[in-house]
């Protein structure tokens, strides 16, 4: 299943080479300097070629939200036999399925330094409310490379797949004001949440909602299956919403599972 892993778009600096010419006999050798390595920016991170697309590139949050409950279910259903590329499917997750199915891939606003203080002053976003996520070295891949993914891939990788998904699948962030977190060493990503693309619902918010998205879907429901820490998210991005905050473990936790919900530092 799937096809082969994301290929990195950050490309290696050329090297630098002497040309040394021939002189006449009576004069030493004359040597040109060094050729000076061409700065190279980093591409996005794009998946191989040969890989199955996502059956609709640019599906919204608005527009899953706007399913019948016979499109949703079908969508659900449908996304349990997904082909998707093998770093998408490095471990079975129903959110990673239903994501890849329905095509859910915005990316997130990447900003410089000087933009993200001007983003955060022109929205009124306290230096409180910036949110950090750090990562260390997986497998094949290292941590700058596995940051690079959350900003530029153009498929959305929903983490949260390790560590019991505590409050649903997706990528966690913990608000703690911009400080690296305990949970990785590697490289950290700094981000806040979009105003105009975040849709944020409370964990124990999202619980009490779904008896009566059940009653109105009751299709979906079924597809979905009783409510947990697997499924959680799926009811989420169902009901409308990106981003699940606080839950069992910590309440300055946002698990997200849109990327467009972010604006992310480029470093």
């Amino acid at each position: 299943m799937g096809g082969r892993s994301a290929k990195s778009g950050i490309t290696p600096a050329m090297q630098a080479t002497a040309t040394v010419q021939a002189a006449p006999q009576s004069a030493p050798a004359q040597v040109q300097p060094p050729q000076m390595p061409q700065q190279q920016q980093p591409q996005p991170i794009q998946p191989s070629s040969n890989l199955q697309a996502p059956l609709q590139a640019s599906a919204t949050l608005a527009q899953i939200a706007a399913m019948t409950d016979d499109q949703l279910a079908q969508a659900v259903i449908d996304s349990r036999n997904v082909d998707m590329p093998n770093f998408l499917n490095d471990r079975p997750d129903a959110t990673q399925k239903f994501v890849y199915q329905v095509g859910l891939n915005g990316a997130p606003t990447v900003m410089d330094q000087a933009s993200f203080n001007q983003f955060m002053k022109q929205n009124n976003i306290p230096q409180s409310q910036v949110m950090s996520r750090s990562v260390d070295d997986n497998g094949p891949y290292k941590a700058p490379h596995i940051a690079n993914i959350f900003r530029y891939s153009e498929l959305n990788y929903i983490g949260g797949k390790f560590g019991g998904k505590a409050s649903g699948a997706g990528t966690y962030f913990d608000m703690n004001g911009g400080g690296r977190t305990g949970y990785g060493t590697g490289a950290t990503l700094t981000s806040v949440l979009n105003p105009a693309t975040a849709r944020v619902i409370d964990y124990g918010a999202l619980k009490r909602k779904i008896p009566s998205f059940a009653r109105s879907h009751p299709k979906a429901a079924r597809a979905i299956g009783s409510v947990s820490n697997e499924n959680l998210s799926l009811y989420a991005l169902a009901m409308g919403y990106n981003v699940i905050s606080g839950g069992p473990v910590s309440s300055s936790y946002r698990n997200v599972i849109d990327r467009a919900a972010v604006v992310v530092l480029d470093h």
